[in-house]
Parts: structure tokens; sequence; C-alpha cells
């Protein structure tokens, strides 16, 4: 008599799950692991073809040599053309290119349109953001227009609620007519596209929750009348901005103003300030700024993306802090920019100050252990009485998610050693992480 085991192993065990069950499985799946999933077992064969409904093409490897990097994206074209061909599913409910393109695979990206627009997809992403950071709008490829303006051509766009372009040519004329054409988009990212000029996202209708406009640097006034609209974002030169109707606006990112960012954001989102849970600042900061700071009496996230020289004192942020009575978190991601060696300083120090009872969580991205960012860490540590946790970063935030992060975070050893000192200023209780 055979073992059972022996009975087992020659069982094809994986196909004896219900359909649902695999199909579960496999939407948990990458595009290349599901395809790898064909061999697996004979009842996963073809399975994936007709039921993987995330096709998500991500190829995270810089390609910095122009030579590699055009036959990388002939070879990533080919690959998801490949795809799409054996793809059998009815419904698809996203679609996501992540690649460095341009507008010489034209032909092949429009036919990407029109494949996930006739299968009903739901999220959309084209990410053409260059290897190198660096593309001539020459280059750039266009949104089909006609594909979507055109009646003879038109295609179907009824089930989006979901746009993203990073790095694609698209009018505001096109935005408008999708926002209309649309009936259930809630989420628009457009970043890096230098067509967009006077912007306007205006109806009662409007299903839009999710809107941000980063680093489109013709962009000269953006008009809001969106009842549901829930986080805004802008990162450009300063515009005409008129939010005239966002009742239910809770987080707003302004970042990459001249200089200084935040009283323009005040002025311009005056009437929201009350609501906002979350804000975001993208600040160039300078010595002698005054920052006019409203009251943010529901604030409890605090985000500022400072850049800065080194010896700069970052005092002046406090009235940001101090203004959200019900402050929960404070983030801090820094920046040095410096065209003078490193000077030292003696760290200064706030004396007249309210204690805080809200701020439960500190985190510092881009710790250098020198004045400009050590005494404000104290500034926290002493202030937030009932302080929970506090994360300091050394890694610079231009860093954070690529591949030179970890090398960063290796190399720190004097750094970390810094922030190992300010630990004697930490609450009773409060955790303290150094990554």
């Amino acid at each position: 008599m055979k073992p059972l085991a022996d009975d087992m192993e020659k069982k094809d065990l994986i196909s004896l799950l219900p359909d649902e069950v695999l199909i579960s499985i496999l939407s948990l799946l990458t595009v290349k692991e599901a395809c790898r999933t064909s061999v697996v077992s004979h009842g996963w064969k073809h399975l994936w073809l007709f039921h993987i409904r995330i096709l998500d093409f991500d190829d995270p490897v810089p390609m910095w040599d122009k030579y590699i990097a055009n036959r990388d994206r002939d070879k990533f074209v080919r690959r998801v053309k490949h795809t799409l061909n054996l793809h059998q599913a009815l419904t698809i409910d996203k679609f996501r290119v992540c690649f460095d393109l341009t507008k010489r695979y034209k032909r092949d990206i429009d036919r990407w349109f029109h494949f996930a627009f006739s299968k009903g997809v739901k999220r959309f992403e084209l990410d053409f953001t260059p290897s190198a950071f660096v593309c001539s709008i020459a280059r750039r490829y266009t949104f089909p227009h006609e594909l979507f303006t055109c009646v003879k051509n038109s295609i179907c766009i009824n089930s989006l609620t979901s746009l993203t372009l990073k790095f694609v040519q698209v009018t505001g004329e096109l935005l408008e007519h999708l926002l209309s054409s649309c009936p259930l988009l809630e989420r628009l990212h457009v970043d890096n596209s230098e067509s967009l000029v006077n912007l306007k996202f205006c109806g009662s209708s409007l299903k839009l929750k999710y809107l941000h406009i980063i680093d489109c640097s013709q962009v000269r006034s953006i008009k809001i009348f969106a009842p549901n609209l829930e986080s805004f974002g802008y990162v450009g030169e300063i515009i005409e901005l008129h939010v005239d109707y966002a009742p239910r606006l809770e987080d707003v990112y302004i970042g990459g103003l001249s200089l200084h960012p935040v009283n323009y954001a005040f002025l311009a989102l005056s009437s929201y300030l009350h609501q906002l849970e979350s804000l975001t600042l993208g600040i160039c900061h300078f010595d002698n700024i005054k920052i006019e700071v409203p009251k943010c009496a529901n604030l409890r996230h605090l985000k500022l993306n400072v850049s800065a020289r080194d010896g700069e004192c970052l005092f002046d942020l406090i009235s940001l802090i101090e203004a959200a009575p019900l402050l929960c978190k404070f983030t801090l991601e820094l920046t040095l920019f410096s065209l003078e060696p490193l000077k030292e300083r003696e760290v200064r120090k706030v004396t007249n100050y309210d204690p805080n009872e809200h701020l439960k969580e500190v985190e510092i991205v881009g710790f250098v252990g020198r004045a400009i960012d050590i005494e404000l860490i104290v500034y926290l540590l002493e202030s937030a009485i009932k302080l929970e946790k506090i994360v300091i970063n050394p890694c610079s935030p231009l860093l954070l998610g690529t591949p030179g992060e970890t090398e960063e975070l290796e190399n720190n050893k004097d750094v970390k050693e810094c922030a190992k000192q300010l630990k004697k200023y930490l609450p009773l209780g409060a955790e303290f992480v150094i990554l």
C-alpha cells in the first residue's frame, strides 16, 4: 500500500480548489506573477488570461544609458503588447504603465487606451517619468484627444473612477471634457504636463474627491467648484487659485512656489482652513521670513517639506505647529542646500512655549545632526508632553524610495550617533526610533 503522502504528491490539489478561490488568489498577483501561474498546475494554465483584472506594467530598474534605454523601451513595449494580446477577461479594474516612454511609441500607447477603455477600465494611469528626470517637451507623449472628443472615434469612458497622467501632454479643455463625460471620476492626478494653462473643475454633480496638479509650469489659473472634493494638491508657481466651493475639503498640499508658499496658501484657502485635517506645505526657507498663520482648529497632521541652507534657524515654523491646537502628527522632510562650506553654530533653545498635549507622533526625514534640525527636535520633545513616538530618518527626502536609500542609511553612522544624543529629551514612555 502506497503512503498517503505519495498519493497527495501525484494529485493536482491546487486544481481542486474552487474557481472563486483561484480567482481571488490571481487578483493579488502582478501581471508577471500571474503569467507564471500557468505552469503551477493544469487548472491554472489558462485561468489568468480570463480573470486577471489588474494590469500593472512597471519596471523600476533605472535606465541611464541612452542606447540601453531605447533597447529596454522596445523590450518593455513588446512585453505589454504580448500580454494584452493574450488577455481574455471581459473587464479590467486597473491599467497602469510606469516606464520611461516618449511619443516614439504613440501608436502602441494609443492602442493601450483602446484596450483599457474597451474593457471598462476603472483606474487608468500612465507614468512616463524619465529615468534621468529630463525629457524635452517635444519628446513627450500627447494624450490622444481625438479618441475622446471626436464622435466618430469616441470610446466609452463611463466606468472611469481614477485617472493619473505623469509626463503626458494634456490640455485643460480635454480635462474638462473628461470630467463632464466621466460621471464616476473621483480621482484626477496630472504631473508635469506643459499644455495646461487655465483650469476649471466646476460642476454641482462632480464626483471628484481627489485633485492634484503637480509641476505643470504653464498653469496660470485654477478654479474649483467641487462639492465632493476632499483632497487638493498644487505644486508650481503662484497662480490665480479660486476655491469657490469645496465643503468637504480636508487634505491640502501646496508647494513649489517662489520662496514661500505659506501665506499664499492660507490666503487662497482661507475659507477652508478651519476644516482641514491634513496640510502639507513645500517651503523654500530663508531667514527673516514672516509667516502669518491663522488658526487651523481641526488640523491633525502637518507635514513640511523644507529646503534650507545650513546654518539657518527653523523656529519660525513653530508658529505653524502652535496654530493647530489638535495636531496629532508632525512630519518634517528637510533638504539642505549650500553654496558655502558648512559652518558650525551654537544650538539655540526655545524658552517660551505652551505645553502641547495632543501631539503624539513626530517624524523627521533628512536628519543631518546640525543646529538647524537639532534645536527644532529639542523643542518638539520638550513641548510635546504626551508624545508617544518619534522617528528620525537620516536619509535625504530626495532618495526615499530609490536604490540609494539603503546606501544612504548605511553611510550615516555619525549622524545616527548624533541622533541618539537627543534621547535624553524624550518624554517618559515615548518610543524613540532611528532608521
